[in-house]
């Protein structure tokens, strides 16, 4: 929760020369990077426009909707200019910053009203609808760890705050719900990167509640990286990196698109799978008996573009391979990623560098079960050729499971086995009440050596000469160290006292003794430091027209246990329930909160930091009790998983996202059958570490899901 003062400009880089600034190797011309707007002097000043633009994939011509981004220094007021430096893909942007960077966006709402099929804009809740109906935008900022401030008179910006609607200019609602905050006038987001944020792979997209999958599959959304590989991950600053945003979108025969996605749209296996590149046909679903509500799309194409661009030709030709930053930006489906070889039909094998920004790097003593569990399913570790066990051992695998929002960094080794391959995901069937994902080629990917000499074969296998496998560094225990974000005494920066400081610190200054923060060499006033704690204070407030629990800490051993289901008087919608539980597994009476849709005049978990502001960590026990997956996602930090018989309780992974498994056929949805122990499902326990103060959300990460009400507000204030 740091806030700082705009210092400089940006600049844009619109060819592929420019996608990894820290990169001393010229990457490949052909392959399809995002343009990218790069930070200078600690600053990211953008004009950011959501607007309809047209676009071309698979012989469709629909209207998808795009950021439309330019400079500040380069906008005519509140417009960019037609020329190179302007971008506007439908694949998204990139972002690059740095730690400790200003990210400054002034957004713009263009975009058209809602259209007829987002069911959440047209339901039986006549304030939903009417607040939706002009389709409002805003920004979340997925995975960095910054403040979710909302604006006040003393400072009119927002941070990573979702509780903002922005309407194009005439358009707003005659009502809101009571946690929104509603503007028919640019959003100005004002939002500082703590200078130890880890460095890694995030991204940016709208967070409407209700229509935050429609506008992902429309394509709103890009890219954003911290620092460089090369921070996590010797040698990398020699090896190529590029970027692999998968969008997927629906278009119907009339080249209209598809706002709500279908699963059933088309085959998930069909007998033609082989020619399934980059897209599949439409089926016609409306006799279908087991889809009473099925439509035709016979003559309509589901399309997957890798940064925009459907099947696009790659190739990994330099002897030191190549990095891959993947991102998975679609509304609901999961991918289930497999490089196949084009001759044996085999799985190549990569290794897995990062998972969700931060730095994969098991701790010693950690086996391939435990990889497995840390991950929860993401990663199916298997052995790495040539390679020992300890310290910082690589993690690789045969494929890699991404539900929407995950992200992920492989090292693509040299081949010299395989002349080529294809990227592709395999059918992923997420439960017997859920969807069935299709089956598609990605990409063609073909391998050789731009040097002349010869390739190498995957990890350790015979060649003719030898190869350095990249080592990660690891860098996520640091974040949880007593100096790391999410283990140093939160921070805060307010008008007139400076930068980067604990209210411990300014403490120890106010009263005349040392301290080691340069901005505290001369001790606060006691206007300053009134100042602070008026403001650390002013965050804590809640808002006004919510009701809010009593905000204490967990109690030692208590955990909270958050369900995953249906509300049991509407089995049609998504909801969460909750429980405390205490330290000899009993649920604390009066605690309870039934499975229920997302309530925007409630708030669900208040929690305040530790004593002296310290970053707290509690432990949640996830439950899904519904007849499919379902993905959680925790705004404003990370978690890990705890792994049983794990060295350090957990496999080193720290994430922003797991899927939850279900319980089959015998989960209903309700509680009530897990508790008489007919819904048999293993839960997930993961740690959490709070270091934000303010409010957030945490949420299932399928938009289908996430729209129709599996979201819950949270709240954590600064320590009494």
């Amino acid at each position: 929760m740091i806030r700082k003062i705009l210092l400089g400009m940006g600049l844009l880089c619109l060819f592929a020369s420019c996608s990894d600034v820290h990169n001393s190797s010229s990457p490949q011309a052909s392959f399809p990077d995002p343009p990218a707007f790069t930070s200078a002097n600690g600053v990211l000043d953008l004009l950011m426009i959501a607007e309809p633009s047209p676009v071309t994939l698979g012989g469709f011509k629909p209207t998808a909707w795009v950021f439309q981004v330019c400079e500040i220094a380069d906008a005519q007021g509140d417009q960019c200019p037609a020329d190179p430096r302007t971008a506007a893909p439908y694949g998204g942007v990139r972002l690059q910053l740095m730690p400790g960077d200003h990210l400054r966006i002034r957004l713009i709402n263009h975009l058209p009203p809602v259209p007829d099929d987002a069911e959440n804009a047209h339901g039986n809740d006549p304030m939903m609808n009417e607040m939706l109906a002009a389709n409002p935008v805003n920004i979340h900022t997925h995975g960095l760890i910054v403040e979710p401030r909302k604006a006040d008179a003393s400072d009119p910006t927002y941070g990573d705050y979702v509780y903002v609607l922005g309407y194009p200019s005439g358009k707003m609602p005659s009502m809101v719900m009571a946690d929104e905050t509603a503007t028919d006038q640019p959003i100005q987001y004002d939002i500082y990167i703590p200078p130890n944020h880890p460095s890694g792979i995030f991204w940016f997209h709208p967070h409407v509640h209700g229509l935050g999958g429609n506008q992902l599959s429309e394509g709103l959304s890009g890219l954003i990286t911290i620092g460089a590989v090369s921070d996590y991950v010797q040698s990398a600053a020699t090896i190529p990196v590029h970027y692999i945003a998968l969008k997927d979108m629906q278009v119907l025969p009339s080249g209209e698109v598809q706002d709500q996605e279908d699963a059933a749209y088309c085959n998930q296996d069909p007998d033609d799978g082989d020619n399934r590149e980059g897209a599949c046909d439409g089926e016609d679903r409306s006799n279908d008996p087991d889809d009473p509500e099925g439509s035709n799309y016979t003559g309509g194409r589901w399309l997957f573009t890798i940064n925009g661009q459907v099947y696009p030709s790659l190739s990994v030709t330099e002897s030191t391979g190549q990095i891959w930053r993947l991102l998975n930006t679609g509304p609901t489906r999961a991918y289930d990623l497999v490089l196949q070889d084009d001759q044996t039909k085999a799985p190549l094998q990569f290794q897995v560098l990062s998972l969700d920004g931060v730095a994969l790097a098991p701790p010693a003593g950690s086996d391939l079960a435990h990889i497995r569990a840390a991950t929860a399913g993401k990663v199916e570790a298997v052995a790495c050729s040539g390679s020992s066990s300890g310290a910082n051992a690589p993690v690789c695998a045969n494929h890699l499971v991404m539900y929407p929002s995950a992200r992920a960094e492989i090292w693509i080794a040299p081949q010299s086995g395989s002349s080529s391959a294809t990227l592709i995901t395999k059918g992923v069937n997420t439960g017997p009440i859920g969807d069935s994902w299709p089956s598609i080629k990605l990409s063609h990917v073909s391998f050789g050596s731009s040097t002349g000499t010869s390739a190498i074969h995957l990890f350790g296998q015979a060649s003719s000469r030898s190869i350095s496998r990249p080592q990660v560094r690891a860098v996520g225990r640091n974040l949880l160290s007593s100096t790391g974000l999410l283990g140093a005494p939160v921070t805060a920066s307010f008008n007139g006292v400076g930068p980067d400081v604990s209210l411990r610190d300014a403490q120890a200054a106010a009263a005349g003794k040392s301290s080691s923060v340069p901005a505290l060499q001369h001790p606060l006033t006691a206007q300053q430091m009134h100042t602070m704690h008026m403001e650390m204070a002013e965050l804590s407030k809640p808002v006004k027209s919510l009701a809010s629990p009593a905000c204490t800490a967990l109690p030692s051993g208590h955990r909270r246990r958050i369900f995953f289901g249906v509300p049991p008087w509407n089995p049609d919608q998504f909801g969460l329930g909750y429980e405390e539980v205490d330290e000899n597994d009993n649920p604390v009476a009066g605690t309870y909160q039934e499975i229920s849709p997302f309530d925007p005049n409630s708030i669900n978990v208040c929690l305040p930091l530790a004593p002296g502001n310290q970053p707290v960590t509690e432990e949640w026990e996830l439950v899904n009790v519904a007849g499919e997956v379902h993905n959680f996602h925790m705004h404003q930090t990370k978690f890990y998983v705890e792994s049983d018989n794990a060295p350090q309780g957990d496999g080193g992974a720290l994430m922003d996202n797991v899927p939850l498994p279900t319980g089959g056929t015998n989960c209903d949805g309700s509680v009530a059958l897990w508790r008489l122990g007919t819904c048999k499902v293993p839960t997930v326990r993961v740690k959490i570490p709070f270091a934000e103060v303010g409010d957030f959300v945490y949420h299932c990460h399928i938009g289908e899901h996430q729209d129709g009400g599996m979201m819950a507000h949270i709240r954590v204030i600064a320590s009494r």
